[in-house]
């Protein structure tokens, strides 16, 4: 295993970190910046840390752990029926070291039981679906666990209200209150994941993310959510065919928002700062990932809401 990163965090002024993902985007943004005469470091000042996960792997994020303070975002499910193996939780509490996060995140979890993140996107059958009570339950003893196991803080992520039945009941914001308050977690609020299920519950948005515990928004993430017929179109029917096998239970159609990560747009920077007049986060991470130049101006936008210079902190 990989030393724990020694990379020390940036301070913020009293004001939120900002960071993207480490992907393909961000590292291309950094060799433009690093390639032009007179630049320096312009790219690594658009950011405070890179956002990593596990799907990386240990050397990717190794390597970027000596360049970078890091914040981890977890892949494990917390809706499972049995307890975390300490196989997992010995593995979780690796990568928390390994990246030097100074808090992780988890999703909050699903309503059918054992899924991956990717099998939660194949329809189940509305059999497999946990009532409430259990699904809550399962995600409650889980998140309790890993909480208690880790270094650092633990945050739950809210869940965008993708058509089928892993997605049923854990996007409603009770039940995300719900959680948070059993397990005493803070929120990951992703203000996509939001916009998606509030479009698809029948919520206005700001009510939607009005009947979140506000107070315990402790980091936000930003992508663009798109209706379903702006997106690839084999997207599209995958999509659709998740979405009959819950037709009695959501009405969805070519209008209907999905978490798409694209670019933000005028409307996800409005609600970006309905949000910051509400909350106290401690870090911002935007999600987008595809081309360098609009990652550029996306961070620079948001730099400019936060206030925060595109000069080191400190």
């Amino acid at each position: 295993m990989h030393a724990r990163a020694t990379t020390s965090w940036p301070c913020p002024d009293g004001r939120p970190l900002l960071g993207a993902n480490g992907t393909e985007a961000m590292t291309a943004l950094l060799a433009q910046d690093d390639g032009r005469p007179g630049a320096g470091h312009q790219a690594q000042a658009l950011v405070d840390y890179m956002k990593v996960g596990p799907f990386m792997g240990r050397e990717a994020i190794g390597a970027l752990a000596r360049e970078y303070p890091l914040l981890l975002h977890l892949d494990d499910t917390l809706s499972g029926d049995a307890p975390l193996s300490e196989e997992t939780l010995a593995r979780i509490e690796g990568w928390v070291r390994l990246s030097g996060t100074p808090w992780t995140s988890a999703h909050i979890g699903f309503a059918v039981a054992d899924v991956t993140l990717d099998q939660a996107l194949i329809s189940q059958p509305l059999s497999q679906v946990l009532g409430r009570e259990r699904a809550l339950g399962n995600i409650v003893r889980n998140a309790t666990q890993l909480a208690r196991r880790l270094p650092v803080p633990l945050l739950l992520e809210n869940l965008p209200l993708f058509p089928n039945a892993a997605h049923l009941l854990i996007c409603e914001p009770d039940f995300v209150s719900d959680a948070l308050e059993a397990t005493g977690c803070d929120l990951l609020l992703d203000l996509a994941h939001a916009q998606v299920s509030a479009d698809i519950l029948g919520y206005e948005v700001h009510d939607y993310i009005s009947r979140l515990p506000l107070n315990r928004v402790r980091e936000l993430h930003l992508s663009g959510p798109r209706p379903l017929g702006e997106i690839d179109p084999q997207r599209q029917a995958i999509i659709l065919d998740n979405a009959r096998t819950v037709a009695e239970h959501l009405s969805f159609d070519e209008e209907s928002l999905v978490d798409a990560h694209g670019s933000l747009r005028d409307v996800d920077y409005a609600l970006l700062e309905w949000t910051l007049a509400r909350t106290r986060p401690w870090a911002i991470s935007l999600e987008y990932f595809r081309d360098p130049d609009a990652l550029r101006s996306q961070l620079l936008r948001l730099a400019h809401i936060i206030g925060r210079s595109t000069t080191p902190a400190c």
